[in-house]
């Protein structure tokens, strides 16, 4: 190999990966005002889907997206029927959830133990926010 095609090999191989497209990370579901179950004026349940568990103490898992439109909220609550992992999707939620208050941006995870925690949320931006719930049943 020469020193033109020593070059002009570098080069090729230089320019290559900006022709590749970078992944894109998939957008949440958009959802309209009508989807879903009404659970409280503004808030809206969207069942997503079960299968059986494979974690030990489990028997099935739900998944499930709560959409809260701008000033939706679901009031304090019973404590939870069942161990629950939750995240916002998009938007931003107020969150009471046992002893904590925060507000959770999307990509923000948390967790809701069964019989101990109660949870409220709510909804003071102004576009849909949506939490995602995955709950851990045991019957």
């Amino acid at each position: 190999m020469n020193r033109r095609n020593a070059l002009a090999f570098g080069a090729a191989s230089l320019s290559a990966p900006l022709l590749v497209p970078k992944p894109t990370p998939a957008a949440a579901k958009a959802y309209g005002p009508t989807d879903g179950k009404e659970i409280f004026p503004g808030v809206r349940l969207v069942e997503l889907g079960t299968r059986d568990s494979h974690i030990k103490g489990y028997k099935t898992i739900a998944m499930e997206d709560v959409v809260y439109q701008p000033k939706g909220t679901s009031p304090l609550g019973d404590v939870m029927a069942d161990d629950m992992v939750c995240t916002v999707t998009e938007g931003e939620l107020e969150v009471t959830a046992g002893d904590m208050k925060f507000q959770a941006k999307e990509g923000d995870v948390w967790s809701c133990g069964k019989g101990s925690t109660k949870e409220a949320a709510t909804n003071k931006g102004t576009v849909v926010a949506v939490m995602r719930v995955i709950n851990l049943k045991v019957t």
